[in-house]
């Protein structure tokens, strides 16, 4: 996916802490209520909280909390205002992972983005 599409809707993140992974790692997760379907809300062994695509875990066996992650993953939200270009890297339970004319990654949700071509 590199063409670029237009940001519809700016996006600033409140997230102060990215929660981030490594392939393999084993994290405590929960369901809990939120509007993106496909999301688990996970702690990692330091005490950082934060949301997962459940894509991207596998349930440890014989455990109905603990999840290893099948991929590396870095929840940074991208500040990004309505108006810009940006180039879609991955989607993700309607969340996509973007890049911004200077090359900074970060995810915002699908619905900010003009993907109707």
């Amino acid at each position: 996916m590199t063409n670029k599409v237009k940001v519809i809707k700016s996006h600033h993140s409140e997230v102060l802490i990215p929660f981030q992974a490594e392939k393999g790692e084993i994290v405590v997760g929960k369901e809990k209520p939120t509007q993106w379907e496909g999301w688990l809300y996970c702690r990692t062994k330091n005490g950082i909280y934060g949301w997962v695509p459940k894509a991207f875990l596998t349930p440890v066996k014989e455990s109905t909390e603990e999840f290893q992650f099948n991929r590396a993953y870095n929840s940074y939200e991208i500040t990004i205002s309505k108006g810009e270009l940006v180039k879609i890297k991955e989607i993700e339970s309607d969340w996509a992972l973007i890049e911004n004319e200077s090359g900074k990654l970060g995810w915002i949700p699908l619905e900010n983005l003009d993907v109707t071509k």
